[in-house]
């Protein structure tokens, strides 16, 4: 509009230059004023004037796009529903999506805080990988970098406990406490709100608590500088004194602690190039490079090898402190981490789900065409440019969207709090923990809006104004390829979402009852808090006894038991080189889990003897300090994966033979092989089996959970109150701390029920939105074919045969949607269970299922609507031909 105006000033001042500088040089001066000429107060000028017809004119589009929404309340209700939905699913998936990607980002300094990992390799050959480092690394780091900080710590087993007293009372806090060293806070620098960061974990007596923890213990009384109580390993009570206190560690955080105690060395960890058994973190300055860092490590991990047989083929790495939680697959993890891979397909889902709701507005509004040719024919020809028609049909879409954001608000308010149980993460209000996240996901639903908005303007757009006003339309008519194609897009994505939910049912179920191993159902587990005290051993064996004789003449109990773990828990005994065929056996990386039980254990969880025999009852009670030198006690019984790792061929052959174990004394002493049982998952089904070593727990040593198994109908609130108060009786001092095995040892299966009930949630949301427009559309088509109905009725159709015809195009849709969605679901499976050592095989059913639950699902939303019109009056229809 402006062509002319620009034109005649570029050759007015052409004109000018070539006076001046010449014809040539004005040329090339030309060019450079078009180019300057591109600019937006040039372009623009007199493009926003205001009309005296401007308001009017846009209080017109509002009044039409009204009148548009009243006139098909159902279309618009579908419409403005639909989208509502899927605009409620994606902003609780990207709230999600956000959180999930937010871990550790609360350090002030995470950008340069790094752990410290190990690999071991056999012959080049990765065998192991670990968060867990040699404890003599934070030394060699800071001997010879000294731009890096390095701090280690391990953290007790979270059902392990902290017990101690204060004031007379006692407590017993779940969760598990960090040993950490001094550098702590040097390396996390942000945490630490109270007490002195170069000293807080100094003196070997000193404790760290939380902030929630201080004021459970200490209320509003100033913490630092209190003392409290707690057992040591000689029988008596030592004073920890408070000195600092930590900020609550947030959810989004990949390791949690209420207690951070000094780190001090115990048997195993004497020597610290000999386990790998501290978690390693590294605080790096901006100009040293972390990859660079590792090679040096790597470098120095080599020549050391040469000493030390145990850091032979091992190689350090860093992994950046933000990408723990979801990237990081290694064993030894400190807590269990999240999975990219579901975070991603979650956030495919999101954007799955948004789409089918864009692709029902699209749908319906592109197959209402014929309703509105002749209104844009009309238009057209009396004047109407192509932008007052987009815009009119874009203040249509704003009024439908508006209306589905107000109620995509309202459905996220109502179901955000039930959102947090579903995902397990605490969410129960809008937040903004990633900004970035939250800034894509705008710019997604803006553009694709928008671009929503604009198809179905530029679709009418294209129609003949001329053609449309006589009723021709030509390609344009009902059955469109690309209205199909968005329809398979949609059955497609609702056959992957079900398909996926059944094979995570599957997996799920599978390890929780087809591949247990052993009993955990009418089981009460209680914990004794004070276990690893030598306390325990000199002076209280007598009273495990007394609790044993009590509960056994109970009526309402079956059986009981004792031992350092129990299934579901964590062994905290995990070792390399721990067992050996002789004691001059080279170094052995395997790592060991050790277990100790008492004689009651193996048939009280039904673990299941492939050789040899169970531990013997004990004949006689003795001083745990002279056990060692009982033949009674010197026994082990081994799992499959043990005897192999050793080298024996078979379980038999492994019975009676003699082997060197690692005592407390730090020094290996023969002991024997009396049995072999078959391998379990103790600690999760997730997790490999590892070699494991059942061993005797001496005396009341190592007797950290009691197992009662309760006779099948028994009263469960009768028997936990005869249990406490044998429990009082026995242990008068301590809390009385149980729980039901089966629910506890279901709590590792967290990660998958939340998954599976994320698909299935928002599996659900994406058929229903795809059969909203399926309904959108048989309402539609029915309703656009109704002469066509009516004549075949009149020569002599049946309702049945009418009834199919109109059902045919959506079984076609339905059957291609299956033919693509196949492989998806098969390889998407097969990736996803290849995370579980042990696993489902993919089945028939994972895609039958679907196609069932599908072609049920279109048959509801349009076959009683289709039924309607087959079986109406043909006369009503065609009376006024």
């Amino acid at each position: 509009h402006l062509h002319e105006e620009i034109e005649g000033d570029l050759i007015q001042k052409f004109d000018s230059d070539a006076k001046a500088f010449g014809e040539r040089n004005a040329k090339w001066r030309l060019l450079w004023n078009v180019i300057r000429f591109f600019r937006l107060e040039i372009l623009l000028r007199n493009k926003f004037s205001v009309e005296l017809n401007c308001g009017y004119m846009l209080r017109n589009y509002f009044i039409v796009a009204y009148r548009h929404l009243m006139k098909s309340k159902v279309f618009s209700l579908i419409n403005v529903f639909g989208l509502a939905v899927g605009l409620s699913a994606f902003f609780l998936i990207v709230q999600y999506v956000s959180f999930e990607m937010s871990y550790d980002q609360f350090h002030k300094n995470k950008d340069e805080i790094y752990r410290v990992g190990l690999e071991r390799y056999k012959k080049n050959e990765l065998q192991l990988a670990s968060a867990k480092n040699f404890a003599g690394l934070r030394k060699l780091i800071r001997e010879n970098f000294l731009d890096v900080n390095a701090t280690g710590f391990y953290k007790t087993p979270a059902n392990t406990g902290v017990f101690f007293k204060y004031q007379g009372k006692i407590f017993n806090e779940l969760g598990g406490e960090l040993n950490a060293d001094s550098s702590f806070f040097k390396v996390f620098q942000s945490l630490l709100i109270k007490g002195d960061p170069a000293t807080a974990l100094d003196d070997p007596h000193s404790l760290v608590l939380s902030e929630s923890m201080a004021k459970k213990i200490f209320g509003e009384t100033e913490p630092l500088g209190q003392r409290i109580q707690r057992p040591n390993d000689s029988g008596n009570e030592s004073e920890c004194v408070i000195t600092g206190i930590i900020k609550d560690l947030p959810e989004n955080s990949h390791f949690h602690t209420n207690f951070i105690i000094p780190l001090v060395y115990s048997w195993g960890y004497q020597d610290e190039w000999k386990q790998d058994f501290l978690l390693t973190y590294v605080s790096l300055q901006k100009r040293v490079d972390p990859l660079k860092l590792s090679q040096r490590l790597n470098k120095m991990y080599e020549k050391m090898g040469e000493k030390f047989p145990e850091m032979r083929d091992t190689r350090s790495f860093l992994q950046p402190i933000t990408s723990i939680h979801l990237s990081s697959n290694l064993k030894d993890e400190v807590e269990a981490n999240g999975s990219q891979l579901q975070v991603y397909v979650a956030g495919f889902i999101g954007l799955i789900i948004l789409v089918i709701a864009w692709i029902n507005y699209i749908n319906l509004e592109t197959a209402r065409f014929i309703m509105r040719a002749r209104e844009v024919g009309v238009r057209r020809i009396v004047g109407s440019s192509k932008t007052d028609l987009a815009f009119q049909f874009l203040i249509e879409y704003f009024c439908v969207l508006v209306l589905a954001f107000a109620l995509a608000v309202f459905f996220v308010a109502l179901i955000l709090p039930r959102f947090s149980n579903l995902t397990g993460i605490p969410i129960t209000s809008i937040q903004w923990p990633q900004p970035n996240i939250w800034i894509i996901s705008v710019a997604v639903l803006v553009a694709g809006s928008f671009l929503v908005g604009i198809y179905p303007a530029v679709f009418l757009m294209r129609l003949n104004p001329v053609a449309s006003l006589k009723g021709n339309f030509g390609s344009y008519n009902r059955g469109g390829v690309t209205r199909k194609s968005l329809m398979i897009v949609q059955f497609c994505s609702s056959l992957i979402l079900i398909g996926f939910v059944l094979v995570i049912h599957s997996q799920l179920n599978f390890m929780r009852f087809a591949n247990k191993k052993f009993d955990v159902e009418q089981v009460i587990a209680i914990r004794n808090p004070t276990a690893y005290s030598n306390e325990e051993v000199s002076e209280k064996h007598n009273a495990y006894k007394l609790l044993e004789n009590k509960l056994r003449a109970n009526a309402s109990i079956k059986m009981m038991t004792s031992s350092s773990a129990i299934p579901g828990t964590e062994i905290g005994f995990t070792y390399i080189n721990l067992l050996k065929r002789n004691v001059n056996d080279p170094f052995d990386p395997t790592h060991f889990k050790t277990l100790f039980i008492d004689y009651n254990y193996i048939p009280f969880y039904g673990l299941k003897l492939l050789a040899g025999r169970n531990f013997d009852p004990p004949r006689q009670t003795k001083e745990w300090i002279n056990l060692w030198e009982d033949e009674h006690w010197l026994t082990l019984i081994l799992n499959e994966s043990a005897i192999k790792a050793l080298g024996f061929n078979s379980p038999e052959e492994a019975v009676d033979e003699i082997v060197e174990f690692e005592n407390f004394e730090d020094h290996f002493q023969k002991h024997r092989i009396i049995g072999v049982v078959a391998d379990y998952h103790h600690e999760a089904v997730k997790k490999e089996v590892f070699p494991m070593i059942l061993s005797p727990n001496y005396g009341s040593f190592q007797q950290v959970y009691y197992s009662v198994r309760l006779h099948q109908g028994a009263n469960p609130q009768r028997a936990i109150a005869d249990v406490e108060k044998s429990w009082k009786e026995a242990f008068p001092e301590k809390p009385f701390d149980y729980f039901f095995l089966d629910d506890y040892y279901d709590r590792q299966f967290k990660s998958e029920i939340q998954t599976g009930g994320i698909f299935m949630v928002f599996a659900g949301i994406a058929i229903f939105i795809a059969c909203l427009g399926i309904l959108g559309m048989t309402l539609f088509e029915a309703n656009s074919r109704l002469k066509e109905i009516s004549v075949r009725k009149v020569l002599g159709a049946s309702v049945t045969s009418l009834v199919a015809l109109l059902s045919r195009e959506h079984a076609k849709l339905i059957v291609a949607s299956l033919i693509i969605s196949a492989p998806i679901i098969y390889f998407s499976s097969k990736e996803w269970l290849s995370r579980y050592p042990t696993r489902i095989e993919i089945s028939g059913w994972f895609f039958l299922l679907p196609f069932l639950a599908i072609v049920i699902a279109v048959a509801f939303a349009s076959g009683v609507q289709t039924y309607r019109t087959a079986n109406s009056n043909p006369v009503d229809h065609l009376k006024h031909e």
